[in-house]
């Protein structure tokens, strides 16, 4: 069995000033594969620092991270792992070159697929999502402090307003720097993946969109070309007019049985054979859901006291007009 991995890419500068944001897929006509169907790399940056800083480091870490993992053979997740310090040691480099571009970093996200599945590695708070009819799940850790806090919300260790109401939300806990990269998260065994299934790479850009608004996109988009969904993303951020609105990217990778027609203006297209089994849904479990819960049951978490105050009252009203009714 074989499939076709299709894959485009949009961004936007949002209300910024420039562009920080960078992304690369290979194979492309300026990085050829040395052997066809091999598989596909995509990665996504968001520079950050100084002047012109988030631009160089962007660019400066895709640029390596393609370069780094397309010279070098063996597992993908030695080549990934590799290919994320080169492209730290690369801003290291260039930073102590240029006195202007001290201090500037990037997050980075790095997916691989080949007939194995899916591996990936990442940094920072750049995102890596699964669409897999009707969910979409993020399957990269988040490193900026806000998730740390909701996780210590969830865990009784605070209140959920303290977390929701942390100034440093957005501080990373980690990014490539130059500097011993503190967290990172790498998947080396593959990760099972099936015909029909969306991949999504994006800056931190596209969280002005709620969960369920990507995965509606997604889902009417589904059996349209990678090109067109990257577009409908880009455009529901746009559409929003955040006042604040950050730069957002996507990269979009679209797996498709090979028989599926893939539109002329995507690249790469892959041809790639499955060394194993199409998922069918299992070991989803341990993955972060982005979806978000059914309308109806948020606004019973959000005024659940109420609602039980209310109907205690109600028990306790029935009650006494019982007791009045029988003598």
């Amino acid at each position: 069995m074989t499939w076709r991995v299709a894959g485009a890419a949009r961004a936007t500068i949002g209300t910024r000033a420039k562009q920080e944001d960078a992304f690369a897929i290979w194979p492309s006509a300026a990085h050829p594969a040395a052997q066809d169907g091999e598989g596909v790399l995509a990665v996504v940056a968001d520079g950050m620092g100084g002047h012109a800083g988030g631009e160089v480091a962007g660019r400066l870490a895709c640029e390596t991270f393609i370069s780094a993992f397309s010279g070098r053979h063996g597992a993908a997740g030695d080549r990934l792992h590799t290919a994320l310090g080169a492209s730290n040691s690369a801003i290291a480099a260039r930073a102590s070159e240029t006195a202007g571009l001290r201090g500037m970093g990037c997050t980075l996200v790095g997916a691989w697929i080949d007939g194995a599945g899916l591996r990936w590695v990442s940094v920072g708070d750049s995102l890596l999502l699964l669409f897999r009819a009707p969910d979409v799940l993020r399957l990269n850790a988040d490193h900026s402090l806000g998730a740390f806090l909701d996780d210590q919300a969830r865990r009784g260790k605070m209140s959920a307003g303290e977390a929701a109401s942390n100034p440093y939300r957005n501080a990373l806990r980690s990014a490539l720097t130059g500097k011993k990269i503190e967290i990172l998260d790498l998947q080396g065994d593959p990760y099972p993946l099936a015909a029909g299934d969306w991949l999504i790479l994006a800056s931190d850009g596209i969280a002005t969109l709620a969960g369920d608004e990507i995965g509606d996109i997604v889902y009417a988009n589904r059996d349209g070309a990678a090109g067109e969904m990257a577009e409908r993303l880009i455009a529901a951020v746009e559409a929003k007019r955040d006042p604040d609105q950050d730069n957002a990217t996507v990269v979009v990778l679209k797996i498709e049985d090979d028989a599926t027609a893939t539109a002329t203006d995507e690249s790469p297209t892959r041809i790639l054979k499955l060394t194993t089994p199409p998922a069918t849904g299992s070991g989803l479990e341990s993955t972060q859901r982005v979806r978000h819960t059914p309308a109806a049951y948020q606004l019973f978490r959000r005024y659940r006291s109420w609602i039980l105050g209310i109907g205690m009252g109600l028990m306790f009203l029935i009650g006494w007009m019982l007791r009045a009714a029988l003598g």
